[in-house]
């Protein structure tokens, strides 16, 4: 498969998909985007708002304002009733504890208590200082929704990007907060859409959503020869569990595609010399 059969296949994919997509697909090595569709398509954030909320408090961290070991009493009012990791009760957790139960295990107690400490004006300031241009944080995660309640938290896949490809490449903040969010990412335990068809131990960074009214993953794939980015976002894919496993198997069926070109590439590379004098790049493809 090429990149054209690859493209008319994601397409296929699109078109046949319930609701709204957007998908942006960027290789790291060839700093190329062999496909995108609507990236910049604004929609309701999901579980994607604890990106921003993630990369405010770890600039608080990089300006000396708070710290990792920061100790926060979680009182039981905040707990939300379909949390797992903080249904032992009103406990103390560190900044550390609060970011990996948000970003690992999806925990929207964790999100919610940071927002409690960072403050949402201060973390919509991060998302307009480093460039997440269409993302906004102005409600709590997981709360039963209110009639006409005009608060939202929005975002787009080209803002993921962004993110992503900022702490990929160490640029968005220092390396070693850089690093630290990197390897929250690949601790993430949902494997409902990229991996779903993959069974090869390979590292991937990433964040999945799954709520009433999207279903969105986004996230970095690390191999041996190239390292990319996908995301894949769906707006009202159908409150049904068959709509959302539909589109679940849409993301899984892409990133099967897309990680499957790369290991035709893989093998064709290896039956070539490796020369040590090419051009960047140059000994991949």
């Amino acid at each position: 498969m090429d990149h054209q059969q690859l493209a008319r296949m994601m397409l296929d994919e699109i078109h046949a998909a319930n609701g709204i997509v957007s998908i942006i697909y960027k290789d790291f090595d060839t700093g190329t985007i062999p496909f995108q569709f609507a990236p910049d398509y604004v929609m309701q954030a999901g579980e994607m708002a604890k990106i921003p909320i993630l990369l405010a408090a770890l600039s608080l961290i990089q300006e000396g304002k708070m710290s990792f070991e920061r100790c926060v009493i979680v009182p039981e009012l905040w707990i939300n009733h379909d949390s797992v990791a903080f249904e032992r009760g009103s406990m103390s957790y560190s900044i550390d504890e609060l970011l990996s139960w948000m970003i690992v295990a999806g925990e929207d107690t964790a999100a919610n208590v940071l927002i409690e400490i960072i403050g949402l004006p201060y973390i919509n300031e991060c998302c307009r200082r480093f460039g997440l241009v269409n993302t906004v944080v102005e409600s709590r995660l997981g709360q039963p929704k209110v009639a006409n309640d005009i608060h939202h938290n929005m975002t787009a896949a080209q803002d993921m990007l962004l993110f992503f490809e900022g702490i990929y490449r160490n640029t968005l903040l220092s390396r070693p907060l850089c690093e630290y969010a990197g390897r929250l990412f690949l601790r993430h335990r949902s494997n409902n859409g990229f991996m779903r068809y993959i069974c090869d131990d390979i590292y991937t960074g990433r964040l999945e959503s799954e709520t009433e009214t999207v279903s969105h993953e986004a996230g970095i794939f690390y191999l041996r020869y190239v390292d990319y980015f996908l995301a894949i976002f769906n707006s009202n894919p159908g409150s049904s569990p068959a709509g959302k496993l539909s589109v679940q198997r849409m993301r899984a069926r892409i990133s099967d595609a897309i990680y499957n070109y790369y290991l035709e590439r893989e093998d064709a590379i290896r039956s070539l010399p490796y020369n040590p004098n090419a051009p960047y790049g140059e000994n991949r493809y």
